[in-house]
């Protein structure tokens, strides 16, 4: 025992001398014995990357035998990350398995001439480029794998491509919810967090040029305690050892400092912005080169690797892919290691690059998938033999580091809970409380239009991104600035302020353009439903005084036919105009000189700024004007009821001269600085991939619209949507219940006439279906009681209106004021002068209400859709709600035909057998009992998404049954009589 106390003590002078010596050679050289790389030759090289191909594929593999796969380092670590030393080279174990690697290498922009000034963008483009050169290379799709951020820039560059030209996408470490990273309690407490400290980070971060190398390696330490101690003490301890020190010298000069990169300020504000504010890699709707791009695009297999003790991407960020990519096949692995161990390191070379190299080659059609990867969330149980000593330091720092975290999370949660609580109230104050004052004090002389909103926002944010359109991005200054060359193309063609301009276009930006022109004009635009007949079309614009049409190159023929003078706007770059009409894009706004006394965006609340040409019951065209007071209530009081804000997406679906497109979905995302995402409603899933592809957290609905997400089959992604509320008129109690109980979105029901100035809306979401109460700014509304028999109001002995009772249906009447009058009464709207005092005058319209003792209002439906049955009033409405309580049922419409019959039309998702119908009809009382039920194959809607009733009426039937004797039995084939029963 002595003797081995005196050989200890020997060792120990000998220890101290070689790591003084060691020491000594590190502060003078930086380092310890040779750099390393392995060879490589530089294939492509674009404005901000280089392509590495690595030559470390095995002699033994044909290059034709080969698979490639292309790594991506994150922004702020270099691409040395895949070949740090020949132990724990990426590529190197790659191609020893077959795998012939890439590297994308960003190279250091702090060094390079602009660098600092690159923008996300430009990296995700780079990541798209490097793809298209390495498989004209290897003629073969491309495997892309990145590591932590590198990964986030595959998933975005394998959606820009659609997944074209990428056999798979691998990540390792890759968020995508990030706000499962932050500590909350919840995800709305999280996002309450994120937004309540973003304002002053973006203020520091407008002034900052970007993050240098010593910053990101200094947070990626932090973030990295435990293992940042754990490793310098390995170094103390074995700094005599030369060789075990220059082992481990590559990896400690990588974590050192020489292995991360500035992080560009216009790349890091964007990240920052779109990814941890906005969290647009789960909710879409992020954009690339103009280009609307959601991870719900992608397509291809997805393999994630998880660090199961990685503290900067934890495990829950990672596994959301899941979520946001529902049409991907998405396969999992978990590694017992941190955020830099997944990548570099024994476990790395032992489970990581061998699971890689055989899912690449699995992929490819060269061999089976690794058995580690058969099983989706199978956890590989590999240890390193750690000796004891350092196993017990890691155990003592981890009790120590985990304890100070719990104190720190302790303390972020409450911080959420106040935080998150004070945000709500925040955004009623920020959002809601000045549009609500604004309405409250409209009055007709205040300068407000649509045209005066447009310029307001491209002054406060012009580089804000306004609409989304077929996957393109325009900004509020792309915006105004077409708005004002189109201003002075309609000058330069002969329009005035002042003039009635037919406005005949398809849902698309330039009819936008159009009417937010006429406005800045100080023009009325007539818009027109685009199909509407020509023979129709041309007696509203001859009522109407219209001289000027603007349409767009597909209309234009039919335009022309009218007589009248037709410019023609927007269709792209392959378009074709007649001769005879005028093509404004043309004209070269710079050429235009509007003169000086011109004012621009000057219009009142009291001028016209529409007239909305709507569908009559007979098939004339009737019009319902729109002041810019009634522009702006609608406008501001939209995004005050929906708490609109700049973080918002509204996704407008309703065709653009419907009310709700114009005047709600675009008016509201315009006052609330949010995005707007135009699109159009073929189905259900076309609907979920617009709203994941636009990022939408708002969609605005019109009638049954949103009746389709229903046949969309059930998935794990419903409640994954992006979308927060959906608000519009015309839902039934019933679909709301059933959308927010699959998808978890709320349901804001409103009302809002055209022709008058009553609005109301279930701002509180407590009564789902209900119309809520009148909003500040709205006339007022009263409930006029109503004789359904005569067609006419109730009046008493002084022939004034009654008001209704508690519950009972009625009809809407709004106040009318004096500027009002003019415009209502100079299009022929029926005025009720004297109506409950002998100086007022009220509207009274065609909805009947009803309002709970609550206050609050129920829509119960239209005058026009009452029918006489046995001396009472039926609401074929309510025959119709009978029928959506199956949930076979798609569509119904009752209505009466012209025998005066009661007559009940569906279209169903399943047969339905005549008990069935039985059963649930008789629910209803027996005179809305409908005397016949027909199944049609499709149910045509009207541009409001209701079910066309004269269209439907026209249909051949599937099937029809009649009510005979209570019952309803299946009717035989039309020119045969029912048999007689026993």
């Amino acid at each position: 025992m002595l003797a081995l106390v005196a050989t200890r003590r020997r060792r120990v002078p000998g220890r101290l001398r070689a790591a003084a010596r060691n020491a000594l050679e590190i502060a003078r050289l930086g380092r310890l014995g040779e750099q390393y790389s392995a060879p490589f030759d530089v294939v492509d090289r674009g404005p901000i990357h280089r392509v590495r191909r690595y030559a470390t594929l095995d002699t033994n593999v044909r290059p034709n035998d080969a698979s490639a796969a292309l790594l991506v380092p994150p922004l702020m670590v270099t691409a040395d990350v895949y070949d740090i030393a020949p132990d724990v080279s990426a590529v190197a174990a790659l191609g020893a398995r077959g795998v012939r690697p890439y590297v994308l290498d960003f190279g250091a922009p702090e060094h390079e001439e602009g660098g600092m000034r690159r923008t996300l963008d430009d990296h995700v483009k780079a990541v798209a480029a490097a793809v298209r050169r390495v498989r004209a290379i290897e003629g073969q799709d491309v495997h892309v794998a990145g590591y932590s951020q590198g990964g986030m820039f595959a998933y975005q560059a394998a959606a820009f491509l659609r997944s074209e030209g990428i056999r798979s996408v691998i990540t390792f470490g890759s968020p995508v919810d990030i706000h499962r990273g932050l500590p909350a309690v919840s995800r709305d407490v999280t996002a309450a967090l994120v937004r309540a400290v973003e304002p002053a980070f973006s203020a520091i971060m407008s002034r900052v040029e970007g993050l240098p190398g010593r910053v990101t390696s200094t947070a990626f330490k932090l973030v990295s305690t435990r293992k940042e101690i754990t490793q310098r003490i390995d170094f103390l301890r074995m700094l005599h050892d030369r060789n075990a020190i220059v082992r481990q010298e590559a990896r400690r000069q990588f974590l050192g400092g020489g292995g991360f990169v500035a992080w560009p300020g216009p790349a890091f504000r964007t990240f920052v912005d779109e990814f941890v504010v906005h969290n647009r890699m789960l909710a879409g709707g992020f954009v690339i080169d103009g280009q609307t791009v959601s991870l719900s695009d992608l397509t291809c297999p997805i393999l994630a690797f998880i660090g199961e003790t990685d503290e900067i991407a934890r495990p829950p960020t990672i596994r959301a892919i899941v979520d946001a990519a529902p049409d991907a096949e998405v396969t999992f692995a978990s590694v017992r290691a941190g955020h830099f161990g997944i990548v570099v390191g024994s476990r790395a070379m032992q489970l990581t690059w061998p699971a890689v190299a055989g899912w690449v080659k699995h992929h490819d059609g060269r061999g089976p998938m690794p058995e580690v990867l058969r099983a989706r969330e199978h956890t590989p149980e590999i240890v390193l033999d750690d000796d004891l000593e350092a196993a017990d330091f890691d155990v003592e720092v981890e009790l120590f580091v985990d304890a100070a975290m719990r104190g720190v999370k302790r303390a972020w949660n409450r911080l959420g809970s106040v935080i998150s609580s004070a945000s709500d109230a925040s955004d009623a104050v920020r959002y809601q409380e000045p549009r609500l004052r604004f309405l409250a004090r409209l009055e007709p002389d205040t300068v407000v239009s649509p045209a005066r909103a447009l310029a307001h926002r491209a002054d406060e944010s012009g580089e804000s991104t306004f609409f989304l359109f077929r996957g393109r991005a325009f900004t509020y200054e792309q915006a105004n600035t077409r708005v004002t060359n189109v201003t002075k193309g309609l000058w330069r063609c002969g329009v005035r302020p002042g003039q009635r301009v037919g406005v005949v276009m398809a849902p698309r930006p330039s009819l936008l353009s159009t009417t937010t022109a006429l406005s800045r004009l100080g023009a009325v635009s007539v818009v027109t439903p685009p199909d509407a007949p020509a023979s129709a079309l041309a007696e509203a614009f001859d009522r109407l005084g219209v001289r000027v049409i603007v349409t767009d190159p597909e209309r234009a023929e039919s335009c022309l036919a009218s007589g009248l003078e037709v410019l023609v706007l927007g269709g792209g770059r392959h378009r074709e105009v007649p001769s005879a009409a005028t093509d404004m894009e043309e004209i070269d706004p710079d050429e235009v000189m509007l003169p000086e006394g011109l004012v621009l965006d000057g219009g009142r609340a009291r001028d016209l700024a529409h007239l909305l040409l709507r569908p009559s019951s007979g098939g004339a065209l009737r019009a319902a004007p729109v002041t810019n007071g009634r522009w702006a209530l609608s406008a501001y009081g939209a995004a005050a009821a929906c708490t609109l804000s700049p973080n918002d997406t509204v996704f407008c679906g309703v065709p653009l001269h419907h009310p709700t497109g114009l005047l709600v979905s675009v008016g509201a995302a315009l006052v609330g600085g949010s995005r707007l995402a135009l699109g159009r409603v073929a189905d259900g899933k076309q609907l979920v991939t617009d709203v994941r592809r636009s990022g939408a957290t708002i969609v605005f609905y019109a009638g049954e619209m949103l009746r389709v997400l229903l046949d969309v089959p059930p998935s794990h992604a419903d409640r994954t949507l992006p979308v927060r509320l959906v608000a519009g008129s015309g839902m039934r109690p019933p679909l709301a219940a059933r959308l927010s109980e699959r998808f978890g979105f709320g349901v804001m029901e409103f009302y809002a006439g055209t022709s008058h100035r009553a609005i109301l809306a279930n701002a509180s979401g407590e009564k789902p279906g209900a119309l809520g109460r009148v909003l500040p700014g709205s006339a007022d509304v009263e409930l006029v009681r109503w004789d359904f028999a005569t067609g006419s109001a109730v009046r008493d002995a002084e022939g004034r209106l009654v008001l209704a009772g508690v519950d009972e249906p009625a009809v809407l009447a709004a106040r009318v004021t004096g500027d009002e009058l003019v415009v209502q009464g100079a299009d022929g709207h029926a005025l009720e002068h004297g109506a409950f005092d002998p100086d007022d005058t009220w509207t009274i319209t065609q909805d009947v209400v009803r309002r709970d003792a609550d206050g609050d209002h129920w829509f119960v439906d239209a005058l026009g859709g009452f029918v006489q049955r046995g001396g009472k009033p039926v609401s074929t409405r309510a025959v119709e709600e009978a029928l959506y309580a199956t949930p076979e049922v798609r569509l119904a419409a009752a209505y009466a035909d012209d025998k005066g019959r009661l007559v009940l039309a569906f279209e169903a998702r399943s047969p339905i057998r005549a008990e069935r119908l039985t059963e649930v009809l008789s629910s209803l009382a027996s005179e809305a009992r409908p005397d016949l039920v027909r199944q049609v194959r499709a149910m045509p809607l009207t541009e409001g998404f209701r079910p066309d009733r004269r269209a439907v009426a026209r249909l051949e039937p599937v099937s029809t049954w009649e009510h005979v004797r209570g019952a309803y039995v299946e009717a035989p084939p039309a020119g045969v009589e029912r048999a007689p029963r026993a």
